[in-house]
């Protein structure tokens, strides 16, 4: 892997405010706040958290689908948000999302072919006749499909088909980085097996890097070479590797809960109790003080900063 990391991301913020009316002041939440790593290039991250922690929002944000509120995205040395908007389209052939529903991700009205080739529309880069049936067959080998499917439409496909159909359109402008937004949720579970094998066999034979979101910690661990755990929009910690000893008691309570297939191997599961803070009126030390069984005084007044070591937590009391 080369030196310097494929993507950067630097304090990235996203603010949203809400409606407001006669007798309801407007009020600001921030979905993601603060957030900084970066992605080695090769290197599969992992970023999980329970739903509404901020994954969806930061995956859009890394892409400049949503655009920041503070913060930088530097990807290949160029910052995404000083980017015009004729640049910024051409960046995006080197970047690419596959979506969590291959339901709604597939225009029901457009024939596989159709839709594995759209980037091309979309960017301005025409093909022949030839050349699109050519191009189409070569991605659905790519993601294991049938070339005969290219005539067929999305309803008439599996919602593993889809998926596959949704990995080869990410990958018909020949990105070196896609983002993963949960892209087995919503597929069963010897599906998803098989979709996680086919995501490390493109990694490994076409380089990719990957930014791997997802709830499912065991999946991530097992998935990725790294994992970014964020609680409240915010990054509270990263494991250098998949399985490294947990130091963020968040972190220990969501590996606490993956259940192991093996009825030896299981534990008792300590329950986290407290609500989740409102992203309306954050708390004014940790967010995750409220539910922590080690919180104390310094925790419920000074939010803990990430540290900077190679295993990054932001605790004022970690576990070794």
């Amino acid at each position: 892997m080369s030196e310097l990391p494929l993507l950067r991301v630097e304090n990235l913020t996203r603010e949203f405010t809400s409606s407001g009316g006669l007798f309801r002041p407007r009020k600001r939440m921030r979905a993601v706040e603060n957030v900084s790593f970066d992605l080695p290039r090769g290197s599969v991250t992992g970023v999980v958290g329970e739903s509404g922690c901020g994954k969806s929002t930061l995956a859009r944000l890394v892409l400049r689908l949503l655009d920041a509120t503070e913060g930088r995205v530097i990807f290949q040395g160029e910052d995404l948000g000083r980017l015009p908007p004729l640049a910024l389209r051409r960046t995006r052939r080197r970047m690419q999302m596959v979506f969590q529903d291959p339901y709604s991700a597939i225009d029901p009205r457009f024939t596989i072919a159709r839709a594995v080739l759209e980037p091309f529309q979309v960017q301005g880069l025409p093909l022949t006749t030839a050349d699109q049936a050519e191009k189409a067959a070569d991605l659905l080998r790519m993601v294991g499909l049938d070339p005969a499917l290219a005539g067929k439409y999305p309803h008439q496909l599996s919602g593993g088909q889809k998926q596959r159909v949704g990995i080869a359109r990410a990958l018909a402008l020949e990105p070196n980085f896609l983002v993963l937004d949960e892209p087995t949720a919503s597929l069963d579970v010897s599906i998803q097996a098989q979709i996680i094998a086919l995501l490390e066999e493109l990694r490994d034979r076409l380089g990719l890097t990957y930014l791997f979101i997802s709830h499912d910690l065991g999946l991530v661990r097992y998935a990725c070479d790294r994992v970014i755990v964020m609680y409240l929009g915010s990054i509270v910690e990263i494991l250098p590797t998949a399985h490294a000893a947990p130091r963020h008691p968040y972190t220990k309570a969501l590996i606490d809960s993956s259940f192991a297939p093996d009825p030896t191997q299981r534990k008792p599961i300590t329950r986290l109790s407290g609500e989740i803070p409102s992203a309306y009126q954050r708390p004014l030390g940790c967010a995750f003080a409220a539910r922590c069984p080690s919180a104390s005084n310094l925790c419920r007044s000074t939010r803990p900063a990430l540290s900077q070591s190679p295993h990054a937590v932001a605790c004022h009391h970690p576990h070794d």
